[in-house]
Order: structure tokens, then C-alpha cells, then sequence
């Protein structure tokens, strides 16, 4: 429901003064800012029989769409003003007409791409607040365009489970199977299937010569290709198409004996089916897309081919895209991703049978004026605090910090090796290893991620499946191409160019720490800093040893990264091979392979080589520091006694805290972790990021890194 606040109508000085509906009286300086409005209702003798508030700014599709929602009984006419800063309404005043006959509508709320974002939150607007927008419209029902079992946490640790849950409570009515829906292979994606109170469908997906996604469910049973649904006597013709893409677009070897057959062959005789069927409308929702780089076939060119046609509207998905067009006659609705925004199809059948479409786009502002609805809430409140549990659960331990993101607010991952960047690069050459198979399958794999794409380290101890998650929360998915040695110099290169110059006595590097600094696994590289940027790469050599040629353009070398990275100019156009399914998860099974299912600790050094520096800095032992502090922050009284661990060995004898809970040691040239104690947390030093050598690197940087050890003294 709307969200109701308390107004005086002497604040409207197109109306005659009357007693606010409250009883309460509203002084000026309590005046809601500027972007703020309110809905006056009205009878049909002019008299105001409700108040309501809407916030944020707002389309007028928007204000429409709350306007009608929560009309109340009785009310002919709604007026939506402005507040100006003196509390007069704008003279632009929209008004509505309450009385209007909808009879000959229907309403399609529809969402694509969730990956997992169902449950309200700062930037997620919440299935229950859709699910409550849906109720508050007479003759409306909710779909989905796909690609929603698979992506946050919520998705990935019940394989897709949750998701369907939350959608049954919901009350969605149909979905189409996105690519993604495979990622957890057929046999999960047919518990997932049956327990849907909807039909999920494809019409052109086929398993052994037959559609895939027919049979019961838990709401009944499905021909797996097309629904109609009635509303207000209307029967709308819903079909389903996933778009040819998943064969490169998912793992191989979860969609073994399906096909995907040709999306816009498929229209065509769905079309004609469901016009046999009686259908007054119909609409395809088609997780296919609007990037041609990225489908064989497009939502759009769907539409250009089906224009004369008894084809309405489409609701895409798959590109993660905002789209509200109209192509050819057929109306295009596309929400983006993640439950950001929330479409709103309003299909109307005239006398003569003729249809109307119109898309709006309901954002996540439109929806904090929306309480959710009180049944969908309760199922998501269950499970979230399912999730807290599970995200808990501990899928391994770490001898060592894994370090990444912002240590001690310098960005070790954007400049330099991290021993969490080689885990999680390792992590996608071993997926991608798993897929290989016929010509590629004896060919060199190398893996790249970006420094940007993992956010923040995982402390020695246990790994939980939230520290991984929360480590890589941008929904990636593991990619693989076939590349060559030269477009591995080319990517090397733009990732030593976001490094400026290094310091000939220190090893400090200046950096401009961009997210596109690279990580790598199943090779190493050596690169100048001072050199001219696009000549630094001195030479790439693969884990077995061989040096990779600048200027070979033949030869196969497989590249693996994430989706995110393969958008880069260079290798954007490159087809893919395929996928190996969602980085967090190709994390959590690599973890398990290193740790034996757990049964040992995982122990990876905080470098291993892979990214060296060469020309005028020489590599040597450097002075270290770090600050001893309490665990009230307060620093440790000079003359303390303590111990100093590097990289979980302690260093023979002990040293003494100096001023400012200061600690100087001598460690060997790069990054090592640091600690006060045998049980203590760990602290990051690095000549070649300044941490621990120098007290102040500016703005993003901070002084030495603090070690907490005891309870003891006082702030000097």
C-alpha cells in the first residue's frame, strides 16, 4: 500500500479551506523538500475524500500508476501537485480520470535478470513491493523474462530454490528459462521447475526431440512452450523463448542433448498457436536481449521480423538493458537487472479488437512509496534469515590472510599482486580446465581477473561462503575465448599502463590504482614501470615456462576472465567458447579441491612472483613498520616487548615498541603479512604499494598499518 502522511488542505491554495483529514495541523517548517508531492482525491461533487503522499522525482507514468493504485472507493477525480518551497502547488497540476472505465485493460508488472536480487534493499526494490503493486491493480499479473535463479547469494547457495520460493509467494504467473537458469545443471533445474507455482517455459528449447519444460509443476501442468492467461475477459497468449546463446552462454556440459531452436521460426508458429487458441493479445517474453554482440538474434530484429504479425508486445531480458520501444508495431519492454526497476506493460483491447500497448518504467523511487505486501514479506524475512545461517557456513580455512581490495586504504589489488587475486584467477583456469575438450583441449589456459572485481580480503581462519561472496559481489560469470600470444601482450600492457613510474631506491610504485589493473593466473609477466607506456611488457612466459611471442598472431592460447573484463575493447568481439558458470561459486569448488572438501588448510603465499617489476629498481630487504595499538585503538607503551610473525614465521628474538606504538623490522623485498602475536590478526607491508615504509601517502592512502595485540596502555 501507499504510504499515507497528513496534510491541511490550507496549504492548497486552489482549494477552500477545510479541516485536514488528520485532525493534524502541519507548520510550514515542517514541509517535506523539494521533489516531494501529494495525490488529492476527490468525489464527484468536488469534494476532497482523501490526502495521499508520494515521494522522489518521478515520471508522470510513475505518479500515474500511484495515482490509480491506491484510488479509493468513490473517489472521480485524482489531483497530483508540487510542493514549492512556500507550500503552493505548481500550476502544472496533473489530474486524472478516477472514473475512467478499465474494464477492456490488462496490466503486466514484469522483471528480467534478478540473478538472485528479490528481496528489498538499498538498491533492490523487493518482489513483496511488487507483489503489492500488483495486488493494488485491478486486472494485472506479474511474469518474468529469466535469469533470475542464478547470481547472489540468496540464488546460488540453494541452487536456484529460494528464488523460486519467494517468487511463488509473490504470485508470479509465468516465466521464461534464461540462460542462466541451466547454470546448476537439468536435474536442478527440473526440481526447480516442479516446484514453481508458475509455468517456466521455452518454445524453442527441446531436450531429446521434445520441449523441455513441459509436464507438471507445482501450480498444475504446462505444454513448456505457452500460457494464456485471462484478466477482465481478455485472454493474453503468453510464449517463451531463451535465446540460442545458451549454448556458449552456460557450462557445456549442462545442457547436454537440448537444443535451441531458431527464436524467430519459433515466434512465428507460436504466434499462430495461440491466435488458433483464441489468444486477444500476445506477448513473447524472450530472454534473448538487445546487444548484438552478445545473442544471435535480438529482441529487436525479433520484432523487425514479426512485423504483420498477430505479435503485440515483447518483454526481453538478457542484456541487462532499460528498453521501452516500439520496433515495427511491437512494443519492447526491458527493465535492466538486479529488481532495479520494474516494468508495467498496459495492454487495452478496443470494441474492434484492435490493441494498445504501453510501457512504463517503474523505478526503485517509485517503490519507496510502497509498503510491502504483508504475506511476501513474511517469506522473505524467513529467508534471509535462512541466508544469514548459510552465509555463515564454513567451506574451508586459511592459514594466511587471503589479502585483496583496500588494505590499510591503499588498493594493494588495483598495483599489485595479491595472493586473492591468484586464487581467484586459479579458481577460473580450473573451471574452465573442466570444459575443454576436442581442439582446444591440449591448448595453454590462462586466466585474468580485474583488480577491481574482488573488494575485500578474507582474514586467516575459516572462509564462509558471505566472505567469498561479499569478496565478489558483482554477479560475474566465468567466460573463456580463444585468443593469441599478441592479444595477451595487448591486455598485459593497458594493465601495466595504469602504473606510472617506479621509485629506483624503494621499489614504490605510483599508480593510478584503476579497477582494470590486472591479476593473472597460468602465466607470469615482467614489465618496466618507467618504460614508455605500451612498451613495458618485457616478456610473458605460461606456467610450464615458454616465453609467449609479441608478435604471434596464429597460435591458440585460451583466455579466461570474467564477463565484466571481456567487454574490453580488445577482446569484446572475440566469440566465446563458452562459460564455466558464476565466479563465487567457481571460487567456493576451487577452495574445496585446494583443502581436500576441507580436511586441510589452505595455504597460499602472499605472492608468488607472477607480476615482477624489472629495469631501475633492484629488489632488496627493507625496513618494515608497523603500529602496535590495544583494542581500543589506544597505541602500546613504548618499551613494550613483542614478538613479530612474517608470513606465519616469527623472526628470532624480540623487539621493542617505540614511540607511537611504532615497531621497525627488516623484511625480504615485496608484500609480506605481519602480526604481534602467534594468534593475532595479520597486517599487510609492501615496499612496491608504500604500506609500512612510508607514514603518509596522501588522499586514498593511510599512515602505517595497525596492529592490534593487547589491552594494554594508554593513547600517548
Amino acid at each position: 500500500m501507499l504510504k499515507l502522511k497528513k496534510f491541511c488542505a490550507g496549504f492548497l491554495s486552489v482549494m477552500t479551506a477545510f479541516a485536514c483529514l488528520s485532525g493534524t495541523v502541519i507548520a510550514a517548517d515542517e514541509a517535506e523538500p523539494a521533489g516531494y508531492h501529494f495525490i488529492a482525491y476527490f468525489d464527484a461533487d468536488g469534494i476532497i475524500s482523501d490526502v495521499k503522499s508520494i515521494s522522489g522525482t518521478l515520471t508522470e507514468g510513475e505518479i500515474e500508476t500511484l495515482a490509480e493504485a491506491e484510488c479509493p472507493e468513490g473517489a472521480a477525480e485524482a489531483k497530483v501537485f508540487d510542493w514549492t518551497a512556500n507550500l503552493e502547488p505548481k500550476s502544472d497540476v496533473l489530474s486524472y480520470d478516477m472514473t475512467e472505465d478499465n474494464s477492456n485493460t490488462v496490466t503486466i508488472y514484469h522483471t528480467n535478470d534478478m540473478h538472485g536480487s528479490l528481496i528489498d534493499s538499498s538498491s533492490v526494490i523487493g518482489v513483496d513491493k511488487i507483489a503489492a503493486l500488483r495486488n493494488a491493480t485491478d486486472g494485472a499479473f506479474l511474469v518474468d523474462a529469466g535469469d533470475a535463479t542464478q547470481g547472489v547469494a540468496f540464488a546460488s547457495l540453494s541452487k536456484g530454490e529460494d528464488v523460486i520460493t519467494l517468487m511463488n509467494a509473490a504470485g508470479y504467473k509465468a516465466m521464461a528459462a534464461g540462460n542462466h537458469e541451466f547454470d546448476y545443471g537439468l536435474e536442478q533445474l527440473a526440481k526447480n521447475r516442479q516446484a514453481a507455482e508458475f509455468p517456466i517455459i521455452s518454445a524453442n528449447t527441446y531436450y531429446e526431440g521434445k520441449p523441455l519444460f513441459a509436464g507438471s509443476y507445482s501450480g498444475g501442468e504446462t505444454n513448456g512452450e505457452n500460457v494464456i492467461k485471462e484478466e477482465n475477459g481478455i485472454k493474453v497468449g503468453l510464449f517463451a523463448l531463451t535465446t540460442s546463446d545458451t549454448n556458449t552462454s552456460t557450462n557445456p556440459n549442462n545442457i547436454v542433448a537440448v537444443e535451441f531452436k531458431n527464436e524467430i521460426e519459433t515466434a512465428k508458429e507460436q504466434v499462430a498457436e495461440l491466435d488458433q487458441m483464441g489468444a486477444d493479445v500476445i506477448v513473447a517474453v524472450a530472454h534473448m536481449g538487445n546487444l548484438s554482440g552478445q545473442a544471435p538474434i535480438t529482441a529487436v530484429q525479433l520484432a523487425e521480423a514479426m512485423g504483420g504479425t498477430e505479435l503485440d508486445a515483447i518483454i526481453d531480458g538478457h542484456s541487462h538493458m532499460i528498453e521501452s520501444d516500439t520496433v515495427n508495431g511491437i512494443v519492447i519492454g526491458q527493465t535492466g537487472t538486479a529488481d532495479a526497476n520494474v516494468g508495467k506493460m498496459e495492454i487495452t483491447v478496443g470494441a474492434d479488437g484492435g490493441v494498445k500497448v504501453e510501457e512504463t518504467i517503474l523505478s526503485y523511487y517509485f517503490f519507496t512509496n510502497i509498503d510491502p505486501d504483508p504475506a511476501a514479506k513474511a517469506v522473505a524475512d524467513e529467508l534471509s534469515k535462512k541466508n544469514e545461517s548459510m552465509l555463515g557456513q564454513k567451506i574451508g580455512e586459511t592459514v594466511g590472510t587471503l589479502w585483496g581490495g583496500s588494505i590499510n586504504q591503499i588498493a594493494e589489488s588495483r598495483s599489485n599482486e595479491t595472493n586473492q587475486g591468484d586464487l581467484i584467477s586459479d579458481s577460473m583456469l580450473y573451471a574452465v580446465k573442466k570444459n575443454l575438450n576436442g581442439e582446444y583441449e591440449d591448448a595453454p589456459v590462462v586466466a585474468v581477473e580485474n583488480g577491481g572485481g574482488f573488494r575485500t580480503l578474507i582474514p586467516a581462519g575459516d572462509i564462509t561462503f558471505g566472505s567469498v561472496i561479499n569478496s565478489l559481489p558483482f554477479n560475474n560469470t566465468v567466460v573463456y575465448k580463444a585468443v593469441t600470444p599478441s592479444l595477451i601482450y595487448q591486455l598485459i600492457e593497458q594493465s601495466a599502463a595504469t602504473v606510472n613510474s617506479q621509485d629506483p631506491e624503494t621499489g614504490m610504485l605510483s599508480a593510478g590504482y584503476s579497477g582494470s589493473f590486472l591479476q593473472i593466473g597460468g602465466m607470469r609477466f615482467e614489465y618496466d614501470p618507467n618504460a614508455e607506456s605500451g612498451s613495458r611488457v618485457k616478456a610473458i612466459y605460461t606456467d610450464d615456462g615458454a616465453l609467449l611471442d609479441r608478435n604471434d598472431t596464429t597460435s591458440v592460447i585460451i583466455l579466461a576472465s570474467n564477463d565484466y573484463v571481456f567487454t574490453n575493447d580488445l577482446i569484446k568481439d572475440i566469440p566465446k567458447l563458452g562459460e564455466a558458470g558464476d565466479l563465487a561459486q567457481a571460487v567456493i569448488d576451487y577452495i574445496g579441491v585446494l583443502t581436500e572438501n576441507g580436511t586441510k588448510a589452505l595455504d597460499i603465499p602472499v605472492t608468488q612472483g607472477r607480476i615482477k617489476t624489472v629495469g631501475a629498481y633492484t629488489p632488496k630487504d627493507y625496513t618494515a613498520h608497523v603500529r602496535a595499538v590495544n583494542s581500543d585503538g589506544a597505541y602500546v607503551p613504548e618499551g613494550t616487548e613483542v614478538e613479530v610473525y612474517v608470513d606465519g614465521v616469527k623472526n628470532d628474538g624480540k623487539l621493542k615498541v617505540g614511540a607511537d606504538g611504532l615497531v621497525e623490522f627488516t623484511v625480504g623485498d615485496g608484500p609480506h603479512a605481519v602480526k604481534l602475536s602467534e594468534s593475532g590478526a595479520e597486517a599487510y607491508v609492501n615496499n612496491y604499494s608504500g604500506a609500512g615504509i612510508v607514514e603518509a601517502l596522501g588522499e586514498w592512502k593511510g599512515g602505517y598499518p595497525k596492529v592490534v595485540i593487547s589491552n594494554v596502555g594508554t593513547r600517548k
